[in-house]
């Protein structure tokens, strides 16, 4: 038992994205097993508000991986989109002719967001535990919208984040993480009194992790990443707030 508890961990310790799949299905028996691991993650209040999309029509992913720019969700592997869903409850309501509004408001969003997250997060350790690759797949929300009407989701839901699983090709180095002093904090917020001497050894630390690798090397830093990602907004995310509302989630107002 103590020998499967570190070889657990030491996987989850080691986790890397991998965006390389051979061309090998995974069968349909151990799917199932990741989808039922999903299901039986831990749930706010056993509402299980998410529903999980495996989607698996070609001319499907190809127009997702257009939407994303990621041409591999296109080949080898599966593709699955988490999906917050309050659409299942609020029907269950309304049979019952009870109120639904504190099923559309946004902390019944937010509740959706941490099943659906808590669920895919679940299924990531399980299929890399059994020497699968995977890697997540934000930018589904490059445009909510086109993604909520090629999977014909209904009001009360939102496509939250897409996730590939498959037998990887390839195997990239981990990323370099935080410092430990400066991710974790004891009863308040972490400020070392050494921070500026941390985030230089850490840039240090990234530049050398992106400048070496075989892959796309390239000159930056976490500092200089930061600041890219934040630059701008190329995808219209900041539409994301009017579309949930079309959904029928219940935002709070200014």
């Amino acid at each position: 038992m103590a020998d499967q508890t570190h070889s657990f961990i030491d996987t989850l310790l080691h986790h890397t994205s991998i965006r390389a799949f051979q061309d090998t299905a995974v069968p349909a028996e151990t799917l199932r097993t990741l989808e039922d691991v999903a299901q039986h993650t831990a749930s706010s209040q056993y509402m299980q508000q998410f529903t999980l999309i495996r989607v698996t029509d070609p001319d499907l992913r190809q127009k997702i991986a257009a939407l994303t720019t990621h041409q591999y969700i296109a080949g080898p592997g599966t593709f699955y989109v988490f999906v917050v869903d309050q659409a299942r409850n609020v029907r269950l309501a309304d049979n019952l002719h009870a109120a639904t509004t504190r099923l559309t408001d946004w902390n019944a969003f937010l509740a959706g967001v941490f099943d659906a997250t808590l669920a895919a997060q679940n299924m990531v350790a399980a299929a890399e535990s059994t020497g699968l690759g995977t890697v997540y797949l934000g930018s589904i929300l490059n445009d909510p919208q086109q993604m909520i009407d090629l999977l014909h989701l209904p009001r009360y839901t939102f496509p939250l984040l897409g996730l590939m699983v498959g037998v990887p090709a390839d195997k990239p180095d981990a990323k370099p993480r935080l410092p430990h002093a400066l991710a974790v904090g004891r009863n308040s917020y972490p400020q070392p009194a050494d921070t500026p001497a941390l985030w230089d050894t850490y840039n240090q630390a990234v530049h050398t992790y992106y400048a070496d690798r075989s892959s796309q090397p390239r000159d930056t830093d976490f500092a200089r990443m930061v600041v890219a990602n934040s630059q701008g907004d190329p995808h219209h995310r900041g539409e994301i707030g009017r579309i949930l509302k079309r959904q029928g989630f219940q935002l709070p107002q200014k």
